[in-house]
């Protein structure tokens, strides 16, 4: 593995095709990428240089594209590392890079944290 993180992204989006948007669902979210268009390709996180095997339940531990009906592509990161997993920064920015690397030039990020008001279902 490389140590410099913009040369390992540079090769993890090689293993993946040009895309147009970088979508991370949140634990929870994953069945949401079904109402964004084809599901065209899903790889397993593991194939792709700087990526590991889902930690956390919730994470489906696949990468995803997905064809829009516009026409675009969809990166989906089902596959990511928290902080707290203790793999450093760098693991954890490793997929917003590897975005990047694939033309990826809007990103959407959601997360399943629930809600703060008991009184909320």
């Amino acid at each position: 593995m490389h140590n410099d993180p913009q040369v390992l992204a540079s090769e993890a989006s090689q293993a993946i095709a040009e895309h147009d948007i970088a979508l991370v669902l949140g634990s929870g979210w994953g069945q949401a990428a079904e109402l964004v268009g084809e599901t065209t390709h899903t790889l397993d996180a593991t194939a792709i240089p700087g990526f590991h095997a889902a930690a956390v339940p919730g994470h489906h531990g696949t990468i995803s594209s997905i064809l829009t009906e516009s026409g675009k592509r969809v990166l989906v990161l089902g596959a990511r590392t928290h902080f707290y997993e203790g793999r450093g920064v760098r693991a954890v920015v490793h997929p917003i890079r590897t975005a990047a690397a694939a033309g990826c030039t809007q990103l959407v990020l959601t997360n399943g944290c629930g809600g703060l008001n008991e009184n909320w279902a």
